[in-house]
Protein backbone atom coordinates (compact mmCIF):
# COMPACT_ATOMS: atom_id res chain seq x y z
CA UNK A 1 0.00 0.00 0.00
CA UNK A 2 1.47 3.59 -0.72
CA UNK A 3 1.44 6.04 2.27
CA UNK A 4 -1.23 7.79 2.67
CA UNK A 5 0.40 11.20 3.32
CA UNK A 6 2.17 10.71 0.06
CA UNK A 7 -0.81 9.83 -1.75
CA UNK A 8 -2.74 13.00 -0.40
CA UNK A 9 0.42 14.61 -1.84
CA UNK A 10 0.40 13.32 -5.30
CA UNK A 11 -3.48 13.88 -5.61
CA UNK A 12 -3.03 17.56 -4.21
CA UNK A 13 -0.51 18.24 -6.91
CA UNK A 14 -2.40 16.74 -9.81
CA UNK A 15 -5.46 18.48 -9.07
CA UNK A 16 -3.60 21.74 -8.39
CA UNK A 17 -1.55 21.28 -11.92
CA UNK A 18 -4.74 20.36 -14.14
CA UNK A 19 -6.70 23.22 -12.40
CA UNK A 20 -3.14 25.24 -13.98
CA UNK A 21 -3.42 23.91 -17.24
CA UNK A 22 -7.31 24.13 -16.95
CA UNK A 23 -6.84 28.12 -16.54
CA UNK A 24 -4.41 28.46 -19.53
CA UNK A 25 -7.07 26.45 -21.93
CA UNK A 26 -8.89 29.55 -20.39
CA UNK A 27 -6.43 31.98 -21.47
CA UNK A 28 -6.04 29.97 -24.90
CA UNK A 29 -9.69 30.48 -25.67
CA UNK A 30 -10.13 33.83 -24.36
CA UNK A 31 -7.11 35.20 -26.54
CA UNK A 32 -8.16 33.25 -29.42
CA UNK A 33 -11.84 35.03 -29.05
CA UNK A 34 -10.44 38.43 -28.23
CA UNK A 35 -8.61 38.34 -31.88
CA UNK A 36 -12.39 36.82 -33.37
CA UNK A 37 -14.16 39.49 -31.75
CA UNK A 38 -12.16 42.65 -33.20
CA UNK A 39 -11.79 40.84 -36.76
CA UNK A 40 -15.45 40.53 -36.56
CA UNK A 41 -15.99 44.25 -35.48
CA UNK A 42 -13.89 45.50 -38.34
CA UNK A 43 -15.54 43.30 -40.36
CA UNK A 44 -19.11 44.92 -39.20
CA UNK A 45 -17.85 48.43 -39.51
CA UNK A 46 -16.47 47.81 -43.30
CA UNK A 47 -20.30 46.30 -43.55
CA UNK A 48 -22.19 49.37 -42.00
CA UNK A 49 -20.08 51.69 -44.50
CA UNK A 50 -21.06 49.87 -47.22
CA UNK A 51 -24.81 50.25 -46.68
CA UNK A 52 -24.96 53.94 -46.43
CA UNK A 53 -23.26 53.56 -50.21
CA UNK A 54 -27.07 53.73 -50.99
CA UNK A 55 -26.74 55.31 -54.81
CA UNK A 56 -24.68 52.27 -56.12
CA UNK A 57 -25.42 48.83 -56.28
CA UNK A 58 -22.96 47.17 -53.70
CA UNK A 59 -25.03 44.42 -53.27
CA UNK A 60 -21.94 41.95 -54.19
CA UNK A 61 -20.06 43.23 -51.68
CA UNK A 62 -22.30 43.12 -49.19
CA UNK A 63 -22.95 39.22 -49.82
CA UNK A 64 -19.40 38.87 -49.33
CA UNK A 65 -18.37 40.40 -46.84
CA UNK A 66 -21.64 38.61 -44.67
CA UNK A 67 -19.87 35.05 -45.94
CA UNK A 68 -16.53 36.49 -44.66
CA UNK A 69 -18.04 37.47 -41.45
CA UNK A 70 -19.33 34.07 -40.98
CA UNK A 71 -16.56 32.34 -41.79
CA UNK A 72 -14.51 34.13 -38.97
CA UNK A 73 -17.45 34.17 -36.93
CA UNK A 74 -17.50 30.06 -36.29
CA UNK A 75 -14.86 28.26 -34.57
CA UNK A 76 -13.64 25.25 -36.07
CA UNK A 77 -15.35 22.60 -35.48
CA UNK A 78 -12.56 19.48 -34.48
CA UNK A 79 -10.25 21.45 -32.13
CA UNK A 80 -13.24 22.67 -30.31
CA UNK A 81 -14.50 19.41 -29.67
CA UNK A 82 -11.15 18.45 -28.62
CA UNK A 83 -10.93 21.59 -26.19
CA UNK A 84 -14.26 20.97 -24.94
CA UNK A 85 -13.04 16.75 -23.79
CA UNK A 86 -10.03 17.90 -22.37
CA UNK A 87 -11.99 20.77 -20.17
CA UNK A 88 -14.88 18.36 -19.09
CA UNK A 89 -11.95 15.23 -18.72
CA UNK A 90 -9.88 17.70 -16.47
CA UNK A 91 -13.03 18.95 -14.54
CA UNK A 92 -13.97 14.66 -14.11
CA UNK A 93 -10.24 14.24 -12.75
CA UNK A 94 -9.92 17.08 -10.72
CA UNK A 95 -13.32 16.05 -8.53
CA UNK A 96 -12.39 12.37 -8.48
CA UNK A 97 -9.07 13.93 -6.90
CA UNK A 98 -11.06 16.43 -4.15
CA UNK A 99 -12.91 13.44 -3.98
CA UNK A 100 -10.17 10.96 -3.33
CA UNK A 101 -8.45 13.09 -1.04
CA UNK A 102 -11.52 13.71 1.33
CA UNK A 103 -12.32 9.81 1.66
CA UNK A 104 -9.14 9.71 2.55
CA UNK A 105 -8.61 11.71 5.28
CA UNK A 106 -12.19 11.70 6.22
CA UNK A 107 -12.61 9.76 9.98
CA UNK A 108 -15.61 11.07 11.82
CA UNK A 109 -19.66 10.69 11.45
CA UNK A 110 -21.48 13.04 9.12
CA UNK A 111 -22.93 15.88 10.62
CA UNK A 112 -23.72 19.67 10.60
CA UNK A 113 -19.78 20.50 10.59
CA UNK A 114 -18.93 18.18 7.77
CA UNK A 115 -21.45 19.86 5.38
CA UNK A 116 -19.92 23.09 6.21
CA UNK A 117 -16.76 21.69 5.57
CA UNK A 118 -17.66 20.81 2.41
CA UNK A 119 -19.54 23.83 1.33
CA UNK A 120 -16.42 25.17 -0.51
CA UNK A 121 -16.12 22.00 -2.17
CA UNK A 122 -19.62 22.15 -3.95
CA UNK A 123 -18.46 26.33 -4.45
CA UNK A 124 -15.46 25.18 -6.22
CA UNK A 125 -17.31 22.12 -8.80
CA UNK A 126 -20.27 24.85 -9.07
CA UNK A 127 -17.44 27.61 -10.47
CA UNK A 128 -15.37 24.98 -12.68
CA UNK A 129 -19.08 23.72 -13.82
CA UNK A 130 -19.73 27.39 -14.68
CA UNK A 131 -15.77 27.86 -16.36
CA UNK A 132 -17.02 24.93 -18.59
CA UNK A 133 -20.41 26.79 -19.50
CA UNK A 134 -17.97 30.83 -20.12
CA UNK A 135 -15.58 28.85 -22.66
CA UNK A 136 -18.27 26.56 -24.61
CA UNK A 137 -20.31 29.70 -25.73
CA UNK A 138 -17.05 31.48 -26.25
CA UNK A 139 -16.09 28.63 -28.72
CA UNK A 140 -20.36 28.17 -29.90
CA UNK A 141 -21.48 31.25 -29.85
CA UNK A 142 -24.23 30.21 -31.67
CA UNK A 143 -27.54 29.89 -30.05
CA UNK A 144 -26.61 31.67 -26.86
CA UNK A 145 -26.87 35.04 -25.74
CA UNK A 146 -23.27 35.30 -24.05
CA UNK A 147 -21.64 36.53 -26.65
CA UNK A 148 -24.22 38.15 -28.70
CA UNK A 149 -24.33 41.51 -27.25
CA UNK A 150 -20.02 41.58 -28.21
CA UNK A 151 -20.48 39.67 -31.57
CA UNK A 152 -24.00 39.38 -33.22
CA UNK A 153 -24.71 36.17 -35.19
CA UNK A 154 -24.11 35.77 -39.18
CA UNK A 155 -27.91 36.16 -39.43
CA UNK A 156 -28.60 39.29 -38.09
CA UNK A 157 -26.90 40.59 -40.34
CA UNK A 158 -30.01 40.62 -42.85
CA UNK A 159 -31.94 41.20 -40.07
CA UNK A 160 -33.51 45.02 -40.93
CA UNK A 161 -34.95 45.33 -37.58
CA UNK A 162 -31.88 44.30 -35.98
CA UNK A 163 -29.57 46.89 -38.35
CA UNK A 164 -31.84 49.66 -37.50
CA UNK A 165 -32.61 49.26 -33.50
CA UNK A 166 -28.77 47.39 -32.51
CA UNK A 167 -25.91 49.52 -35.11
CA UNK A 168 -28.83 52.31 -35.93
CA UNK A 169 -28.18 51.62 -39.56
CA UNK A 170 -30.86 53.40 -41.89
CA UNK A 171 -33.85 51.59 -43.23
CA UNK A 172 -33.73 53.29 -46.41
CA UNK A 173 -30.10 53.14 -47.17
CA UNK A 174 -29.49 49.21 -46.41
CA UNK A 175 -33.18 48.32 -48.24
CA UNK A 176 -32.17 49.81 -51.39
CA UNK A 177 -29.40 47.12 -51.69
CA UNK A 178 -32.11 44.35 -51.51
CA UNK A 179 -33.56 46.03 -54.76
CA UNK A 180 -37.06 45.16 -54.27
CA UNK A 181 -39.62 44.09 -57.00
CA UNK A 182 -42.96 43.13 -57.45
CA UNK A 183 -44.56 40.89 -59.88
CA UNK A 184 -47.92 39.53 -60.56
CA UNK A 185 -47.85 36.22 -62.24
CA UNK A 186 -50.88 34.44 -64.02
CA UNK A 187 -51.77 30.93 -63.29
CA UNK A 188 -53.41 28.17 -64.84
CA UNK A 189 -55.85 27.87 -62.49
CA UNK A 190 -57.77 31.59 -62.97
CA UNK A 191 -55.55 32.52 -59.85
CA UNK A 192 -52.95 35.37 -60.05
CA UNK A 193 -49.70 35.04 -57.81
CA UNK A 194 -47.63 38.14 -55.87
CA UNK A 195 -44.24 37.97 -55.57
CA UNK A 196 -41.76 40.17 -53.91
CA UNK A 197 -38.22 39.53 -55.37
CA UNK A 198 -35.27 40.82 -52.92
CA UNK A 199 -31.77 40.94 -54.76
CA UNK A 200 -30.18 40.26 -51.42
CA UNK A 201 -32.20 38.19 -48.55
CA UNK A 202 -33.06 41.42 -45.97
CA UNK A 203 -36.15 40.25 -43.40
CA UNK A 204 -37.20 40.86 -40.06
CA UNK A 205 -40.21 43.14 -40.55
CA UNK A 206 -43.74 43.91 -40.80
CA UNK A 207 -45.38 44.77 -44.04
CA UNK A 208 -48.42 45.78 -45.65
CA UNK A 209 -48.83 45.46 -49.75
CA UNK A 210 -51.66 47.07 -51.43
CA UNK A 211 -52.11 46.92 -55.10
CA UNK A 212 -54.60 48.84 -57.34
CA UNK A 213 -55.99 49.30 -60.58
CA UNK A 214 -57.74 52.85 -61.69
CA UNK A 215 -57.37 53.42 -57.87
CA UNK A 216 -59.70 50.06 -57.04
CA UNK A 217 -58.09 48.08 -54.24
CA UNK A 218 -57.94 44.16 -56.39
CA UNK A 219 -55.06 42.96 -53.63
CA UNK A 220 -53.76 43.44 -50.62
CA UNK A 221 -50.74 41.52 -48.13
CA UNK A 222 -49.55 42.04 -44.68
CA UNK A 223 -47.62 39.98 -41.97
CA UNK A 224 -44.09 39.41 -40.89
CA UNK A 225 -41.44 38.66 -43.40
CA UNK A 226 -39.12 36.40 -41.81
CA UNK A 227 -36.54 34.00 -43.35
CA UNK A 228 -35.78 30.56 -42.71
CA UNK A 229 -32.54 28.99 -45.07
CA UNK A 230 -31.37 25.19 -44.18
CA UNK A 231 -28.43 24.95 -42.42
CA UNK A 232 -25.27 25.10 -44.75
CA UNK A 233 -24.32 21.53 -45.67
CA UNK A 234 -20.88 21.67 -44.59
CA UNK A 235 -20.77 23.92 -41.06
CA UNK A 236 -23.82 22.91 -40.41
CA UNK A 237 -25.10 26.35 -39.04
CA UNK A 238 -27.54 28.43 -40.77
CA UNK A 239 -27.22 30.30 -44.09
CA UNK A 240 -26.52 33.79 -42.91
CA UNK A 241 -27.54 35.42 -46.65
CA UNK A 242 -28.94 34.41 -49.93
CA UNK A 243 -28.99 36.07 -53.22
CA UNK A 244 -32.28 36.43 -55.81
CA UNK A 245 -34.99 34.91 -53.73
CA UNK A 246 -38.64 35.25 -54.30
CA UNK A 247 -41.28 35.44 -51.62
CA UNK A 248 -44.90 34.23 -52.42
CA UNK A 249 -47.26 37.33 -50.58
CA UNK A 250 -50.67 35.87 -52.10
CA UNK A 251 -53.20 34.96 -54.58
CA UNK A 252 -56.08 36.72 -56.01
CA UNK A 253 -58.72 36.03 -59.02
CA UNK A 254 -56.66 36.63 -62.08
CA UNK A 255 -60.08 37.94 -63.80
CA UNK A 256 -59.53 41.68 -62.07
CA UNK A 257 -56.32 42.15 -64.31
CA UNK A 258 -58.21 43.77 -67.32
CA UNK A 259 -55.90 46.72 -67.61
CA UNK A 260 -52.77 47.46 -68.55
CA UNK A 261 -51.42 49.59 -65.84
CA UNK A 262 -51.01 48.99 -62.11
CA UNK A 263 -50.17 50.45 -58.82
CA UNK A 264 -48.65 49.33 -55.87
CA UNK A 265 -47.92 50.65 -52.38
CA UNK A 266 -45.54 48.48 -50.13
CA UNK A 267 -44.74 49.47 -46.40
CA UNK A 268 -41.95 47.76 -44.38
CA UNK A 269 -42.68 48.77 -40.41
CA UNK A 270 -39.12 47.41 -39.21
CA UNK A 271 -38.74 46.90 -34.82
CA UNK A 272 -37.25 50.15 -33.68
CA UNK A 273 -38.59 52.59 -36.13
CA UNK A 274 -41.58 54.66 -35.42
CA UNK A 275 -42.64 55.92 -39.39
CA UNK A 276 -42.54 52.88 -42.29
CA UNK A 277 -40.33 52.88 -45.44
CA UNK A 278 -43.01 53.11 -48.18
CA UNK A 279 -42.09 51.79 -52.15
CA UNK A 280 -44.22 53.01 -54.86
CA UNK A 281 -43.88 50.76 -57.74
CA UNK A 282 -45.31 51.55 -61.07
CA UNK A 283 -46.49 47.89 -62.93
CA UNK A 284 -47.64 46.97 -66.81
CA UNK A 285 -49.08 43.71 -68.03
CA UNK A 286 -46.38 42.09 -70.07
CA UNK A 287 -48.28 38.83 -71.50
CA UNK A 288 -48.80 36.44 -68.80
CA UNK A 289 -46.77 38.98 -65.90
CA UNK A 290 -47.22 42.00 -64.85
CA UNK A 291 -44.01 43.50 -63.93
CA UNK A 292 -42.13 46.33 -62.46
CA UNK A 293 -42.11 49.57 -65.14
CA UNK A 294 -39.15 51.80 -63.80
CA UNK A 295 -37.50 52.00 -60.64
CA UNK A 296 -39.68 52.31 -57.37
CA UNK A 297 -40.02 55.49 -55.62
CA UNK A 298 -38.62 55.39 -52.02
CA UNK A 299 -39.54 57.34 -49.19
CA UNK A 300 -40.43 57.57 -45.43
CA UNK A 301 -43.85 58.10 -44.65
CA UNK A 302 -43.99 60.40 -41.98
CA UNK A 303 -47.98 60.25 -41.87
CA UNK A 304 -48.21 56.45 -40.24
CA UNK A 305 -46.52 56.01 -36.63
CA UNK A 306 -46.87 53.11 -35.16
CA UNK A 307 -44.98 50.89 -32.67
CA UNK A 308 -44.11 46.79 -32.37
CA UNK A 309 -44.28 45.62 -28.32
CA UNK A 310 -44.05 41.79 -27.29
CA UNK A 311 -44.75 41.04 -30.89
CA UNK A 312 -47.62 43.18 -31.35
CA UNK A 313 -47.79 45.62 -33.87
CA UNK A 314 -49.85 49.08 -32.95
CA UNK A 315 -51.01 51.84 -35.05
CA UNK A 316 -50.86 55.01 -33.25
CA UNK A 317 -51.82 57.31 -36.26
CA UNK A 318 -52.23 57.19 -39.71
CA UNK A 319 -53.14 60.38 -41.66
CA UNK A 320 -52.04 58.95 -45.04
CA UNK A 321 -55.46 57.48 -45.78
CA UNK A 322 -54.07 53.68 -46.44
CA UNK A 323 -57.31 51.96 -47.96
CA UNK A 324 -58.01 49.37 -45.01
CA UNK A 325 -54.64 49.58 -43.19
CA UNK A 326 -56.49 50.35 -40.32
CA UNK A 327 -59.06 47.53 -40.33
CA UNK A 328 -56.03 45.18 -41.44
CA UNK A 329 -53.59 45.92 -38.83
CA UNK A 330 -54.54 47.89 -36.15
CA UNK A 331 -53.89 45.49 -33.35
CA UNK A 332 -51.96 42.46 -35.94
CA UNK A 333 -50.03 40.18 -33.70
CA UNK A 334 -47.18 39.18 -35.75
CA UNK A 335 -46.61 35.78 -35.71
CA UNK A 336 -44.42 35.00 -38.94
CA UNK A 337 -46.88 34.09 -41.05
CA UNK A 338 -47.79 36.17 -44.46
CA UNK A 339 -51.61 37.11 -44.89
CA UNK A 340 -53.32 38.01 -48.24
CA UNK A 341 -56.76 38.98 -49.05
CA UNK A 342 -58.89 40.23 -52.20
CA UNK A 343 -62.41 41.36 -52.03
CA UNK A 344 -63.80 41.56 -49.65
CA UNK A 345 -61.29 43.34 -47.76
CA UNK A 346 -61.44 41.99 -43.93
CA UNK A 347 -59.30 40.21 -41.17
CA UNK A 348 -62.16 37.33 -41.57
CA UNK A 349 -61.43 37.02 -45.30
CA UNK A 350 -57.35 37.06 -45.59
CA UNK A 351 -56.19 33.88 -46.04
CA UNK A 352 -52.68 32.52 -44.56
CA UNK A 353 -50.10 32.03 -47.89
CA UNK A 354 -48.42 29.06 -46.71
CA UNK A 355 -46.00 29.07 -50.20
CA UNK A 356 -42.64 28.91 -48.83
CA UNK A 357 -39.66 30.95 -49.80
CA UNK A 358 -37.25 30.03 -52.51
CA UNK A 359 -34.14 30.97 -53.88
CA UNK A 360 -34.54 31.41 -58.05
Amino acid sequence: MFDSQAYLRVLSAISAALTTLLGSVGIFVSLTVQRRVEKLQDILEEFLDLSYHSDTNISGKIFKLIEKYQMHYLFPDTPGKMIIQYINFTIITVVVSWTAILAIGFHSSCDVYTLIFLAPVFMGLGILILYRFLLKNAIYPFGNNLMSPLIPPPVQLRSVSFLSSYVNVSVKSILRQARLRLLIKTQHDGRAKVILKEELSFDDYFYYVLITAENNAVFVAYGELKIEFNNETITGKPIPVAKNISIPLGYFYAEKLLGEDYQARFFIFPRGEKHPLEYQFNLRKQGDTIIMSGDPEISINYMVTYTIEQDRFRLIEESAEIPYFRDLTGHFKINKKRFACCQPFSEKEACICEEEIYID
